[in-house]
């Protein structure tokens, strides 16, 4: 029997990052399973189960860029703190500069964590698992 897959939804616009990320996830344990969308709006679709997502599973956990081309963290973090299906959602929110206005705001909106995008793909796959353990484990 399979183990069970884990869905993570990652929102992030760049094309090569999520690639990067979800190898990551995939390698770091097997039972990971990464839905990736580009867009606020995509995300949104996903977590209603919208067209194309019809069939999208309630994620164990989210990892949201910061900017986003149609909206940023807070805007999506504020949606999915006001519905009671997203209310408890781990949501690790990354960003490519460590701006404090930036963190305060994603806290400030129910951000579960807060990561600027390391270089080292390393300290990356170290840093959304330790995530993981702490927050969904």
């Amino acid at each position: 029997m399979e183990p069970q897959k884990i869905p993570v939804l990652v929102v992030d616009d760049n094309a090569s990052f999520l690639e990067l990320l979800g190898e990551i996830l995939v390698s770091a344990d097997a039972r990971l399973a990464p839905h990736m969308v580009r867009t606020g709006t995509e995300a949104f679709a996903f977590l209603e189960h919208a067209p194309p997502f019809e069939h999208a599973p309630r994620p164990a956990f989210v990892i949201l860029d910061f900017d986003l081309p149609d909206l940023d963290a807070v805007a999506v973090l504020r949606w999915l703190r006001s519905r009671q299906a997203f209310r408890t959602v781990p949501v690790l929110v990354v960003s490519q500069a460590d701006w404090q206005e930036e963190q305060r705001a994603a806290w400030d909106a129910g951000a579960t964590g807060f990561l600027v995008k390391p270089f080292a793909i390393s300290a990356l796959r170290d840093a959304v698992l330790r995530f993981w353990w702490e927050h969904v484990t």
